[in-house]
């Protein structure tokens, strides 16, 4: 409390009503990173055309990192959405396809398992998350396997469709690999020299990439970080439409520019304000309540009628937050190596002051991180006894999943493991023995929750298959079946 009550003696409500009071913010924001243990964290602020306030916090990594500054470069993940889409927008632009072409126009061989869903789906369609597939079907197929994207999309053709076509919204990260997939047939380049030319290096953009091998090569670039440890970063070089931007806030500064002017940035036009306003207009409602909608790589809501575009992401160890208010001319960025709620919390705070600072008593802001227990940074610890079971060999053995690849169950010295072959070096794990069909397991991926593998037998009793259960808001184990 003397801690806000000092901030508050420092923080004039005339200073707001022009601009941030930057060394309050700066001691504060300094305060929120020590006290929820953010290993690192960068941010910048854009209001009514200036850049108020940039400026990094922590380290890049707790074992011997470097400090982090605003020209650290972070993976973006998923607000590389928007970037795609304006991938899109310059094909309209320059005339070589329509928002609305039927994917199978530029992908002929593109299937869904609906066969009039393949005919008529358009690339306005995948953009828009309204493709009918269940909100991150075929993730497991791209995280941290060794599937490339094409093989990625020519494997989504057999999940089921469980949604209606047009009428729901379902986040798909495949759908993205699709429209960039699209992208580089159209334009002729790989997709990570396509945002580089067309992107990048109009904006400026010196330090992004959208290789993995651009980001680990960095000294600058941030470790992912779980349980306060510093991990290795997932590629997502199979991913790259739906979330493979890496980038730093000086560069992402640049981009929301260019977002508040529609398009344009210093006379450079990146993409025109008509298919600027395309994008950033509703396409689909996200439910029946009201609560939002999605355009082409953007969430778009409104707050007290001001309408307020944003897109946020998400991997192991890493968190994105994008936001941008048109009619008040403020944009944010959060970049951090550590999933909370810290850059939703900032983002709300410091759009509250600029926008309403008359109204916002500054000793309130601890509402914005009531969530910080919000976090997928608390790997669950084992309380089984590794007993293995002396029958064990009966459940040895490779099995295979017709569309996700293979398994394998098998001893190491003397630990029971089962590795899914894809994606070996993540979902991997030993397994802990609960009754005869039952394991529990512990993937080597400390993002991941301990799941189950459950055996399947046959009328003798023979071990046949294996199912995984796995309770997670981001994977869909449940589409794999793996038999022997």
């Amino acid at each position: 409390m003397k801690l806000l009550q000092t901030l508050l003696l420092l923080l004039p409500i005339s200073i707001w009503s022009q601009s941030i009071a930057v060394d309050s913010l700066d001691a504060y924001i300094s305060k929120l990173v020590n006290e929820y243990d953010i290993p690192g964290l960068a941010i910048g602020v854009i209001h009514k055309d200036s850049v108020i306030f940039k400026k990094g916090y922590g380290y890049t990594s707790l074992e011997q990192g470097l400090a982090i500054d605003t020209k650290t470069v972070f993976p973006i993940l998923s607000c590389t959405k928007a970037f795609t889409a304006a991938g899109v927008g310059i094909l309209v632009d320059e005339g070589k396809l329509n928002w609305d072409d039927k994917v199978i126009k530029h992908l002929p061989e593109f299937k869904l398992s609906d066969p009039w869903i393949t005919k008529e789906i358009r690339i306005s369609d995948l953009l828009a998350h309204r493709s009918g597939l269940r909100a991150f079907d075929g993730d497991l197929l791209w995280y941290g396997t060794n599937h490339t994207t094409q093989e990625v999309i020519e494997k989504i053709q057999y999940y089921p469709i469980k949604s209606s076509f047009r009428l729901d919204f379902n986040y798909n990260n495949v759908m993205y690999l699709v429209a960039g997939r699209i992208i580089e047939k159209v334009s002729g380049l790989s997709l990570d020299e396509f945002l580089k030319t067309k992107i990048f290096d109009v904006l400026g953009m010196q330090s992004s990439s959208a290789k993995y091998s651009e980001l680990v090569k960095s000294s600058k670039y941030v470790r992912p970080h779980i349980a306060d440890k510093p991990i290795v970063p997932v590629s997502l070089d199979n991913a790259v439409a739906a979330g493979g931007i890496n980038s730093s806030i000086e560069d992402m500064l640049l981009w929301l520019q260019m977002c508040l002017n529609e398009g344009t940035l210093s006379k450079k036009v990146v993409i025109s304000q008509n298919n600027f306003e395309t994008m950033t207009s509703p396409k689909i409602p996200l439910d029946n309540q009201g609560a939002g909608s999605y355009g082409f790589g953007w969430y778009i809501d409104y707050d007290d009628s001001q309408k307020v575009l944003y897109h946020g992401g998400g991997m192991p160890g890493y968190k994105s937050m994008v936001t941008f208010y048109p009619e008040h001319g403020i944009g944010i960025v959060v970049l951090t190596n550590k999933i909370t709620m810290i850059n939703e919390g900032l983002v709300t705070m410091i759009s509250s002051y600029l926008i309403q600072p008359e109204l916002t008593d500054w000793s309130e802001n601890r509402k914005y991180f009531t969530y910080f227990n919000y976090s997928w940074d608390n790997p669950q610890s084992i309380q089984i006894a590794p007993n293995i079971p002396t029958d064990f060999q009966r459940y040895e053995g490779l099995y295979e999943d017709k569309v996700y690849g293979q398994a394998q169950v098998k001893m190491v010295n003397s630990d029971a493991i089962l590795e899914l072959l894809p994606s070996k070096d993540n979902l991997s794990g030993k397994l802990y023995y609960l009754d005869k069909l039952r394991f529990k397991i512990k993937f080597k991926d400390p993002f991941l929750p301990l799941g189950e593998v459950v055996f399947e037998i046959d009328e003798n009793l023979n071990i046949i298959g294996f199912r995984l259960d796995v309770p997670n808001d981001d994977f869909n184990f449940d589409n794999l079946n793996f038999w022997k």
